[in-house]
This record gives structure tokens, sequence and C-alpha cells, in this order.
């Protein structure tokens, strides 16, 4: 297997292990949201931590320590996105929510326009006008169910996450894992501010929240990390776009969520653009 190959397959596994994160939610019992969000975040600070020390052993304490204050504005955005992501989840269907997120590329696009100073090409301006038709769409179809703060959730997910990704490549050195280790612990103690220290969760709901921190966004944000070394953007974005589709279909099938045709329709029409984006990106 060549590693070019290699790198496809740990995207795809990331993409799939990722999706089943709002299945994961379903199948909580009685956990609030600022809850979910503390645990989460302390088995994904726990994972980071673990993966550093594996990758740089001892000079771990160096990376952290010379992560400057792009690395450390970088976990800030990133925190918001560990936030708003549960918040999406908890408050609107996972499909608004993912549908959402995957215009994630052409925020980052709009971000790296405004801040690096990245030409825009006309090709990407025409999809990212036609993502926020379908974004629009579900936004109001989020008014129509009561769940507009869960898709208003989702569009702080992308947007947090596009900053971060623009921060980490304006401060090309610096160590995006340690930079993640510093978001789970901001986002750990927003937590900890929200639910006035009222962390007790039953040891099932306690340990589905630990499992999604550590093994499922840890494990996911490894390939994603690895593999991107050796992917064209455009190539990673159309291999992200399969957790986008997998998401809501594992809450169909398992829990019977059903999201609303006006989400159906605005949601086929965003990953439609960003994947013709991403093929016309690739080809040329």
């Amino acid at each position: 297997m060549t590693t070019h190959q290699k790198a496809v397959a740990m995207m795809v596994a990331s993409s799939a292990i990722m999706s089943v994160s709002g299945l994961l939610v379903r199948n909580l019992h009685a956990a609030g949201d600022w809850q979910i969000v503390f645990w989460r975040s302390l088995g994904l600070a726990v994972a980071m931590t673990v993966l550093l020390l594996v990758e740089h052993r001892g000079g771990a304490i160096k990376q952290m320590r010379h992560i400057g204050w792009l690395g450390i504005l970088g976990g800030v955005f990133f925190a918001s996105t560990i936030m708003g992501f549960v918040l999406a989840l908890t408050h609107t269907t996972v499909a608004n929510t993912v549908f959402t997120m995957s215009a994630i590329p052409f925020f980052t696009a709009v971000m790296a326009w405004f801040i690096l100073g990245e030409r825009v090409k006309s090709i990407t301006i025409i999809a990212i006008l036609v993502a926020s038709a379908g974004i629009a769409l579900m936004v109001g179809d989020g008014f129509a169910r009561g769940s507009v703060f869960g898709n208003l959730m989702a569009i702080m997910t992308a947007f947090g996450f596009a900053c971060f990704v623009v921060i980490l490549r304006k401060g090309r050195s610096v160590n995006m894992l340690a930079s993640l280790i510093v978001a789970a612990l901001i986002a750990a103690c927003v937590a900890y501010y929200m639910t006035q220290g009222n962390l007790h969760l039953s040891a099932h709901d306690l340990i589905l929240c630990l499992i999604w921190g550590s093994l499922i966004s840890g494990g996911s944000y490894l390939f994603l990390v690895r593999a991107s070394r050796h992917l064209q953007g455009a190539e990673l974005t159309l291999l992200v776009l399969l957790e986008f589709i997998l998401a809501p279909i594992w809450v169909f099938l398992f829990v019977n969520e059903v999201p609303g045709q006006m989400t159906l329709i605005g949601g086929s029409i965003v990953l439609a653009s960003v994947a013709s984006h991403a093929l016309v990106a690739n080809r040329s």
C-alpha cells in the first residue's frame, strides 16, 4: 500500500469514527449539555496529552511551553468548536448539525481571505453562495421547528473550526496536538462554570462521554493529523464529507431521527456544493 493510499484509508477511518458522535449523544440517558461538554473535553484532553507524549516523549513539555499566543488563540477557537458541536447536537437534529458543518471549507476560505490575504477563486465564491442558500434553508427549518439555537451553534462550530485552521496555517510551527489540549481544557473550565460544579452523571452516561472524548474524538483527530500531511486540501475535503453523510444515516437507522424536508434539501445543496468544489479543485 502506497503512502497516499494509507492516507486515504486513515481519512476514511477518521470520518467514519467521528460520524457516530450524534448516535452516541442520542444514547445518553440524562446528561445535560454542559455536563457532556465537560466530560467529553476531559477525555479529549487526556487523549491528546497521551498522543503528545508518545510523539515527542521528553519534548512534550517543551511543545506545550512553546505553543505561543497563536497556539493559545487557536485553542480558544477550537474550544468554541468543542462546545458548539455538543450544544448543536443537543438542540437540533444531527442532520442539521453536520450539514451546516460541511460548509467548513467555505468558512475557512473566507477567513483565510480576511486574515491571510489569500485570493478566493471565482469558483469558490459561487460555491460559497450556493452553500449559503442551503444553510439558510436549514436555519429557516430551525425557526419552524423551534431549534434555531441548535442551528446557530452548528454555524458557530463551523466558524470556530475555520478560525482554528487559519490560525494554524498562519503559525505553521504551532503543534496542533498541544493546541487541542489547550482547547479541551478551556472548554472543560467553561463547562464547569456553566454547571456550577454539578458534574455527577450515571455510570452509563459518564462512560459514553469519556469514550466520545478519548477514543472517538482522539482517534479521529489522530488519523486526521496523520493523513493531512499527505493529501491535498480538495481531496481531504471530499473524504471529510463521508462523516457528514454517515452521521444522519446512523441516527435514522438506530433511533429513528428523521430530519425535516427543508433540512434534507438544504443539506443536499451544501454537500453538493462542497463536493463539486472539491472535485473541480482536485482536477485543476
